[in-house]
């Protein structure tokens, strides 16, 4: 290691702007072919790739004819800093990043580390800040800085010892000119300065101040561009001149506006005036430039599958690349363990259950689940040695178990950790399950918590479970972040969506051919069932360790099943990222009002009664409505009403459809039954049901979201089932006013306007649907002119409302007979709606058949991001079950799609409040609606960002041909948000 150093007269200290180069890189990457962003396994690397090269280049090399004795590679740390204290919209209206971009970020740190450096970042300051203050120190040293960035921003720091580097595309010092018409690298000092802002570096800040920054949402004034606002300062000298003498400038709206905008001004110069002087860890002499260290550098681009670099460092650096393995510290920060050639040979496989089952048994040399190897621990010296076991592997399986209860009502009862096959063991907390005669007590969480901190969020262990969302929460509530995360029933439902269950036993019989322990084994049954925190110590760590050791076998198989299946991009962007997001919105939960909902339960107990009094009464005696046997009876035996069916067991059906059968047909009674059911069900559901379901402790309702339930990407609820509450009738939207906001705070929902009609119309290309979306008309009264060729202005209702019926009966493949039923026409009739409706709209018509085709060819039909849903049944040879799986594959596209947008506006709605500096949080998902709780001063801005962030979520990587249309509320209550 060279001695450290202070730079002074002679030395150079090359600062680079990490955070700006990343997204530069990432957007180069992107003109490039394919086979240079991923690696072989699927992770995207475009964007380290050039990355290491740029800063390979620095290192080796230097830049613009210059070569370092300093180096700093600086980050920003959080999305937020001191500036979106003193204005929160600061940066709010930035979009999310790419999604091949996600994945990348960790991978530029560790890329900095594996060419011996430190990454420098600090948080509540943006990297800018940072490289101002080291610029300062450095001149006033009196060495020479040269910035590494084309950060407009960053050009108020020029001057005599300071300049800048803008490295562009990388390409312009061999050919003289920007690659994909990018303008060739530069050198920038004052001379370039002027030339971009008209002023010198020590006024850029004035004229920044009244331009303002739309990409950093920094105010300025109105009206004033970059050139007036360089004339205006060369004439009054600076910004305090020009503001205190605005009443003497002759042009009426310019002088209006600096005065109305004074303040306005005043505050956009502190947002972009850098602050040289932050309190940094690494002092200047930290910064001196170290040899390289060759293995480790080797090693990271054999990872990263950069042959290319892998190669030139070993020649560079004498060493014999050979030799070096790939770290898979690095492997699992991303995709699946191996270095490229093992990642190649796993591609090729075919990717089905059984070879990957076949290549998982060699990968394990055939090690069986052996339940007596699993260790208990109970000591904070032995954890230790586990914890330094998972980073020396890089990978931990992990189980966490609670007490009694979900995460939300049960404290953490222990967690276990697997290193490797058999090599697991079982963290007992407190009192775990006490053994009279034999068991310890557990250690305390609060012992722990220091040791279990550092590896459970270090990003070089990869973290894996079999039900992340759940160890995620349980873990976030004892003080713990996980990071990074795998969910071995996510890559699995990723991979194989409709082709069977995902939980973790099915998936250990599927791959293991392994029957894990169930909750029966070790808990009991019935009566004698007790809670998991009373198990013996013994029991407990064959269960849970056993979980963890699972998980960590079903991970290099699942993932590669994943890249197999060539959906590494949806688990990515669209699986993984949303487990903590989900985990946080359980934990908030939504505040429920009991009284509300007691008085509801009173007032529907009395409805029911009355309704039962007036069924007696048409049914000629009392009978238990609730017997499907005694109301049968009443119905086709007593009453000898037409249209009744039997079951496969000789009994009348009295389903719902049956009902509205004869409801249809004019019968009172069965229209009386329905209302009954309707309304005994709101109660016991939900105003009976969910006052058992508020907790004690937070006054909140925490349901569990399923990620993994559907074939077509849609969440589901649970424990409460909240995304059944129903809308279209009075009694069901009562329920939402149950739904309030915590006192000083209001709830905000908001809502997609037909989204899976905007995404049919994207699809099917359906040009009359496109143009009526892009000019916000009535998109049921267009179809209803399209189709019966009246005018949209004066047009019936009832015209409308058929239209409506056909517009989503299509999505869902809608047979006359439904049709006709839903509308109470002739069959004939609803058919010659349909007939018609396809005549207007073809690419309709095309899209299903080209659809069905598609799934009998593949099995499977894609939304418009990737997923994939399967439908192995396709083939098969009853008619009426062939028709079922081609509905739901014409309808899956569109479904999916619209689930994978909410999706994606949930996973980056987060930040960008975050980045505003507001405290909104999300509550709810339910189908195409978002529930946000937000204090009551900052209600209006959150909307604001909400509905942008939703507006855009498809892109970039889908750009719709039609727009996304939000209505976003606020109310006291769910009901009142509408």
């Amino acid at each position: 290691m060279s001695e450290l150093k202070t730079p002074g007269p002679g030395d150079t200290v090359f600062l680079v702007d990490g955070s700006s180069f990343v997204f530069r890189a990432y957007f180069q990457s992107m003109n490039q072919d394919r086979k240079y962003n991923y690696r072989a396994d699927g992770l995207p690397t475009g964007a380290v790739r050039l990355f290491c090269n740029k800063l390979y280049q620095f290192i080796r090399d230097g830049a613009a004819d210059i070569r370092p004795t300093h180096l700093a590679i600086i980050f920003d740390k959080s999305e937020a800093s001191f500036r979106n204290e003193m204005y929160p919209e600061y940066k709010a209206n930035r979009s999310a990043p790419p999604d091949d971009l996600i994945p990348q970020f960790p991978l530029m740190r560790a890329a900095v580390e594996a060419f011996g450096l430190t990454p420098i970042e600090k948080g509540g300051y943006e990297a800018d800040d940072i490289i101002a203050t080291y610029a300062r120190e450095a001149a006033e040293n009196g060495a020479d800085v040269l910035i590494v960035s084309a950060d407009k921003d960053l050009m108020q720091l020029v001057n005599e010892r300071v300049s800048m580097y803008d490295p562009a595309s990388g390409e312009g010092r061999r050919t003289g000119q920007g690659r994909m018409g990018v303008r060739p690298e530069r050198r920038i000092g004052v001379d370039e300065v002027v030339e971009y802002f008209g002023v010198t570096p020590d006024k850029v800040v004035d004229v920044q101040a009244l331009i303002g920054d739309a990409t950093d949402n920094v105010p300025g004034v109105p009206g004033i561009g970059k050139k007036t606002a360089a004339q205006l300062i060369a004439e009054f000298g600076d910004l305090d001149t020009l503001l205190a003498s605005a009443e003497t400038i002759k042009q009426n709206k310019r002088r209006e506006n600096l005065i109305e905008f004074a303040d306005q001004a005043r505050l956009s110069r502190n947002l972009v005036r850098l602050d040289d002087h932050v309190e940094l860890e690494q002092g200047l002499e930290a910064l001196t430039l170290q040899p390289v260290p060759p293995e480790p550098l080797v090693s990271f681009f054999k990872a990263m599958d950069f042959g290319t670099l892998t190669r030139r460092a070993a020649e560079d650096f004498g060493v014999d690349h050979g030799k070096v393995d790939a770290d898979p510290r690095y492997l699992n920060i991303g995709m699946p363990q191996g270095g490229p050639e093992e990642a190649a040979d796993e591609i090729a496989l075919a990717g089905s259950p059984a070879d990957l089952a076949a290549h998982l048994e060699r990968s394990l040399s055939g090690a069986v689940v052996d339940l007596d190897a699993y260790e208990t621990v109970t000591t904070a010296e032995r954890l230790g040695e586990w914890l330094e076991a998972a980073r020396a592997t890089g990978n931990m399986g992990i189980a966490v178990r609670l007490a009694d209860g979900p995460a939300m009502r049960s404290p953490l009862a222990g967690i276990a950790i697997a290193v490797g096959p058999n090599k697991a063991c079982y963290l007992a907390l407190g009192r775990q399950a006490v053994d009279l005669i034999s068991a310890p007590e557990g250690m305390a969480l609060e012992e722990a918590l220091p040791l279990l901190k550092g590896p459970l969020s270090d990003p070089g262990i990869a973290k894996v479970s079999t039900a992340m969302k759940r160890d995620y929460l349980a873990l976030r509530r004892a003080g713990l972040d996980v990071t990074p995360l795998d969910d071995v029933g996510l890559l699995s439902y990723t991979a194989d969506s409709g082709n069977g269950l995902h939980d973790y036993a099915g998936l250990s019989k599927r791959y293991l051919n392994h029957t894990p322990l169930d909750d029966r084994d070790v808990m009991g049954t019935g009566q004698k069932k007790i809670p998991f925190g009373e198990v013996t110590l013994d029991a407990a760590t064959r269960h849970a360790a056993e979980e963890a050791d699972v998980a960590l076998r079903l991970w290099p198989v699942l993932r590669q099943r994943v890249v197999a299946q060539r959906v590494s991009r949806v688990y990515e962007t669209l699986e993984r990222p949303l487990v903590p997001v989900l985990a946080r919105m359980e934990e908030n939960g939504v505040r429920v009002d009991r009284n509300i909902l007691s008085r509801m339960s009173g007032d529907f107990a009395q409805t029911l009664a009355r309704i039962e009094d007036e069924i007696y009464e048409l049914a000629g005696e009392k009978f238990n409505i609730g017997s499907t046997k005694q109301l049968s009876e009443i119905l086709f035996e007593k009453l000898g009403l037409p249209g009744g069916k039997k079951t496969k067991t000789g009994a009348w059906s009295t389903g719902a459809q049956v009902l509205e059968d004869l409801a249809a047909a004019g019968h009172p009674l069965p229209v009386k039954l329905l209302e009954w059911r309707q309304i005994s069900k709101l109660k016991s559901t939900y105003t009976d049901a969910l006052q058992d379901e508020i907790n004690a402790e937070t006054g909140r309702v925490h349901t569990t979201f399923m990620m993994a339930s559907t074939t077509t990407g849609r969440l589901s609820s649970t424990e409460p089932n909240l995304q059944n509450i129903p809308i279209r009738t009075e009694e069901g939207r009562k329920i939402r006013t149950a739904f309030v906001a915590a006192p000083g705070t209001t709830l905000i929902a908001a809502d997609y306007g037909q989204i899976e009609l905007r995404v049919l119309a994207h699809i099917a290309d359906i040009p009359q649907l496109r143009e009526a979306f892009a000019e916000g008309q009535d998109i049921h009264a267009i179809t209803a002119s399209e189709m019966f060729g009246v005018p949209v202005e004066g047009m019936d209702p009832m015209v409308r409302r058929r239209a409506k019926a056909i517009n989503f009966g299509i999505i869902y493949g809608i047979s006359a007979f439904g049709l006709a039923n839903q509308l109470g026409i002739p069959n004939g009739e609803a058919s010659a709606y349909i007939k018609k409706y396809f005549e207007r709209f073809p690419g309709i018509r095309d899209y299903m058949e080209a659809t069905k085709k598609t799934v009998r060819e593949n099995g499977y039909v894609e939304t418009l991001f990737g997923r994939r849903a399967h439908y192995p049944e396709i083939d098969t040879s009853n008619p009426s079950l062939r028709a079922f799986y081609e509905r739901a594959a014409i309808n899956a596209p569109i479904q999916g799609s619209a689930a994978d947008i909410i999706r994606r506006a949930m996973v980056r709605i987060e930040p960008a409040l975050a980045r505003a500096g507001l405290s909104t949080r999300m509550l709810l998902q339910v189908h195409d609606e978002l529930l946000f709780e937000a204090p009551q001063d900052e209600a209006d801005r959150a909307i604001k960002i909400i509905s942008t962030v939703m507006k855009g979520a498809a892109e970039p990587a889908v750009k719709l041909a039609v727009p996304l249309d939000v209505d976003a509320r606020a109310g006291a209550s769910w009901a009142d948000a509408h």
